[in-house]
């Protein structure tokens, strides 16, 4: 089973960069992607930290891809 979260953990770049982002604080912390996939996702002001960077997010709320 070990091997589905280390397949989903690499899957993508955002994955594999090891870096999760709080959308309300702007707090960064590093990650295991295979291990948050297994265990949940780190959370910060009350709630689950993004693999979206703030750069990213904006971008994406403006409807870009």
């Amino acid at each position: 089973m070990s091997d589905l979260y280390e397949t989903l953990g690499t899957c993508h770049p955002k994955l594999t960069r090891g870096r999760v982002w709080c959308r309300t604080c702007g707090k960064t912390q590093r990650v295991d992607s295979a291990r948050c996939f297994r265990d949940g996702w780190p959370k910060c002001c009350g709630e689950t930290m993004t693999v979206d960077s703030p750069g990213e997010d904006a971008h994406a709320a403006e409807g870009g891809s």
